[in-house]
């Protein structure tokens, strides 16, 4: 479950899930989201990836892996559909990414730390990570 606060010149996103993995899958999710835009109809070619992304803890991997996301939309113009965690820790990730060609807006100028959390509690995880927009 994610949901998105908008604040002058950023977006604010909170992200809830049962593990560490859900977290990643529902940021990836909303993410997406906000990429395809006004995207209806036929999407593009399909697009898959491999990859990998390290970090010190968890709120740190959340950063990286959102940033690899932006990355790939303002580069190569991939929007995720789907990922798939073949390993995943604090620590770090290998993922194999489905997706497709689209026309994402450049929309994100940054994936910032400002308000950064990860968090475990009795429920699950909740993440919340801010995106300069």
């Amino acid at each position: 479950m994610y949901r998105w606060i908008e604040h002058p010149d950023e977006l604010e996103l909170h992200v809830e899930g049962a593990t560490e993995a859900e977290v990643l899958e529902d940021a990836t999710r909303a993410l997406a989201e906000l990429l395809r835009g006004d995207e209806d109809g036929p999407r593009g070619e399909p697009a898959t990836r491999e990859l990998t992304v390290e970090a010190d803890d968890s709120a740190q991997l959340l950063v990286a892996w959102l940033e690899e996301l932006v990355f790939l939309a303002e580069t190569e113009a991939v929007i995720p559909d789907r990922v798939t965690f073949e390993t995943l820790d604090p620590r770090g990730l290998r993922a194999h990414l489905d997706g497709h060609r689209g026309d994402p807006p450049h929309l994100v100028k940054a994936v910032t730390h400002h308000r950064l959390a990860f968090d475990r509690g009795a429920d699950g995880f909740s993440a919340t990570v801010v995106l300069e927009v």
